[in-house]
């Protein structure tokens, strides 16, 4: 029997292992019929467009995507296509604030989406790009597939911090600035911790005094933000928390 070339193919055809770049395996035996049925009509170009996307959140992210991304992107990019075809758009409400917040993911979305419309000859919407973004959000290294509430709860706690420094200094962010993405990215990790509900500690207070005397108008930001976290969680920062909020405060403020 002669060998297929492609990923795409009918029952029983053999596929040229020098063609194979990646193996997809099912978890569950019993979903087997269900998920071939899916995709058995999506084209090779949006497989080889998924299996990129990944390899580039894994590069350009700098960490592990769950597997069952590639199912979750399929399934959503094969609709979003049928949709657009069809003439009906689904608005992503979060876009604006996944740009900001999440930059390095929303380009790899915007790459994505280009590629789809120039191979599938569709116009899919930047809102697409914002939704491929959460896609990756929504994986951990951990091999955890977390619900999606606890990633929007991270955007919107860390919005809700970046409104607090704003509106105490009555500041215009500068969101090109390399201070304004490392305090986002100090976010990110800080919202994460509070979701699982780890904290950042040492015995030396040392350095916290110093930085709460030489920045003092920052800490007393950081102090308001330690109020919302108090509000909302039940717990406050510790020293070590304060102190590296009231470095990337003075940082972006300036």
């Amino acid at each position: 029997m002669e060998k297929a070339s492609g990923l795409i193919k009918k029952t029983d055809d053999l596929v040229d292992e020098a063609c194979i770049q990646k193996i997809f395996r099912l978890d569950e035996e019993n979903s087997l019929d269900k998920t071939s049925e899916a995709f058995k009509d999506v084209p090779e170009v949006l497989f080889n467009i998924v299996l990129d996307i990944v390899k580039q959140a894994t590069s350009k992210l700098d960490r592990k995507i769950h597997k069952s991304v590639y199912a979750s992107l399929l399934d959503h990019l094969s609709f979003a296509i049928e949709r657009t075809r069809q003439g009906t758009y689904v608005e992503n409400m979060l876009l604006w604030d996944i740009k900001r917040l999440y930059r390095n993911e929303f380009i790899i979305g915007q790459w994505a989406i280009a590629e789809i419309n120039e191979q599938l000859h569709v116009k899919l919407p930047e809102d697409e790009a914002g939704f491929i973004a959460l896609h990756l959000l929504n994986s951990q290294k951990d091999g955890a597939m977390p619900d999606i509430k606890a990633v929007l709860k991270v955007i919107q706690d860390i919005l809700n911090i970046l409104n607090i420094v704003k509106y105490h200094f009555k500041i215009e962010y500068e969101e090109d600035s390399i201070n304004f993405q490392r305090f986002v990215t100090h976010l990110k990790f800080f919202a994460h911790r509070l979701l699982s509900n780890t904290y950042v500690t040492s015995d030396d207070s040392s350095l916290h005094d110093v930085v709460a005397l030489k920045y003092s108008a920052s800490y007393e930001c950081a102090k308001r933000v330690n109020k919302f976290i108090s509000h909302d969680y039940g717990r406050s920062l510790t020293d070590d928390e304060m102190m590296f909020l009231s470095i990337h405060i003075e940082h972006v403020r300036k």
